[in-house]
């Protein structure tokens, strides 16, 4: 499969300049920020420390691509160090100020990680490698953008390039195709209201009719993000999560998706187990038959094809109207960054340009990662999970329907807005506490209180 031209431009509309006021030290230079870049490899022994959240396929494909790396290089050693992503986010700020920072981290783009480490100088400006290899060539503008950042690190989408996505990832719908059949539902859904009579359809059957794993917390706010996606002009979110004066949480779509939420887990219709089991049990549970959707993301999809066996397929969470613009939460995975600690950052750089050449694109779209760059990939597999994925992914790219993540908004916006989904799913909080809950943090860090 090669991703059309349209495609990819589509993309380009996710990444815009926005001026945010995001709390921390003043930014430090980066050691070496003046020293001329090269692509020439040393012949001495190096070993890179890579550190990522990447579950399943996609941390199986940097496995891969790192042990491809050390057989054309077999003085370098690529070491991949995998950590949950819930941690990995609460300790990486911690982690890239030690003297032990690893030379490779992945890093979140906006305020969730990428920020708070640009300003802390703990980022290395990675402009001149992009000119080196040719970045802008390989990827859209827009790609490259959603790795910026000024050099205080307030305003996102424009300055210094501080990353490299490997590919693009989105939220939807995974459905059991066995059980859609025994009860009689088709996909796509041609609205909203379709999709919640289904959802009764198969509670009235004695079946789950969402498996969810929100132990972790943050799994849950997936699914309020895609309904918000449905409900709220996608222009209105997009400022809110650009930190854009006047923005709110507080809005009609909002409202009325989070009430959704809450009444669809009053319903039964989310797994009554769900917070208290994982994400990775709740894959699981849903793999064995335990559900017959699941909202999540692509990052889902190597394992389930893999155990599921073309029982599982995907689609979007579905318009409110029909005929309506297909929107969903999206964009691209999180960049690789190289710290301004390391002593390779040409070699860092060569590595993370390796893993985003065309020869490598393969291994990345078998592992989950959606392309994000005109290459030959491969077919997906007819009836595959990753076959709809592959379609809704280029639908909503050409409906220009990607809503970023909520959490994008300030560096402590998943710790206020992950734990409320997850007491607004237990009943244990209300749409308004939550909305209000949210907006208070937003406005206390962007400033626009």
């Amino acid at each position: 499969m090669t991703l059309t031209t349209r495609t990819i431009a589509g993309l380009a509309l996710i990444a815009a300049t926005v001026t945010a006021c995001a709390p921390g030290a003043a930014p430090t230079e980066a050691p070496d920020a003046g020293k001329a870049v090269s692509s020439a490899l040393p012949t001495e022994p190096v070993t890179l420390t890579l550190s990522h959240f990447e579950e399943g396929g996609q941390g199986k494909a940097i496995e891969q691509l790192a042990a491809k790396y050390q057989q054309l290089h077999p003085n370098i050693t690529i070491k991949p160090t995998y950590t949950a992503f819930a941690d990995y986010g609460k300790n990486i700020k911690l982690q890239m100020s030690s003297e032990s920072a690893p030379d490779i981290a992945q890093a979140g783009q906006a305020q969730t990680m990428q920020g708070p480490l640009v300003q802390a100088g703990l980022l290395r400006p990675l402009d001149e490698y992009a000119k080196l290899y040719g970045w802008s060539e390989r990827f859209k503008p827009g790609l490259l953008d959603q790795a910026r950042f000024s050099k205080d690190g307030k305003t996102f989408g424009t300055g210094e390039l501080y990353g490299i996505a490997l590919g693009g990832n989105l939220v939807g719908i995974y459905y059991n195709r066995d059980k859609l059949a025994k009860l009689g539902i088709t996909t796509p859904f041609k609205d909203l209201a379709a999709f919640q009579d289904a959802l009764a359809k198969a509670k009235a059957a004695g079946e789950t009719p969402i498996q969810l794993g929100n132990l972790e917390a943050w799994p849950g706010n997936h699914v309020l993000s895609d309904l918000i996606a449905q409900y709220e002009p996608l222009e209105n979110g997009l400022n809110w999560v650009y930190g854009r004066k006047g923005a709110t949480f507080d809005s009609p779509g909002v409202q009325q998706a989070t009430k959704t939420l809450a009444e669809w887990a009053k319903a039964g219709y989310i797994d009554s187990s769900a917070n208290g089991t994982s994400d990775s049990d709740g894959v699981g549970k849903f793999i064995k038959g335990e559900g017959v959707f699941m909202v999540s993301g692509s990052w889902n999809r190597s394992r389930i094809d893999e155990n599921m066996d073309g029982k599982a397929g995907f689609t979007a969470m579905p318009p409110v109207k029909a005929g309506d613009p297909v929107r969903a939460t999206g964009a691209t995975t999180s960049p690789f960054s190289i710290s301004a600690k390391t002593k390779y950052p040409d070699v860092a750089a060569n590595f993370i340009d390796f893993m985003t050449r065309p020869e490598n694109a393969a291994t990345l779209f078998q592992g989950g990662y959606l392309p994000v760059a005109e290459r030959d990939t491969g077919q997906p597999k007819a009836g595959s999970a990753q076959e709809g994925l592959v379609e809704t992914w280029q639908q909503v790219l050409a409906d220009d329907g990607l809503a970023l993540y909520l959490d994008w908004a300030t560096p402590s916006m998943g710790d206020t807005l992950f734990p409320a989904v997850q007491q607004l799913i237990a009943g244990k909080t209300t749409p308004d506490k939550l909305i209000s809950t949210v907006q208070e943090n937003w406005a206390d860090e962007r400033g626009n209180g």
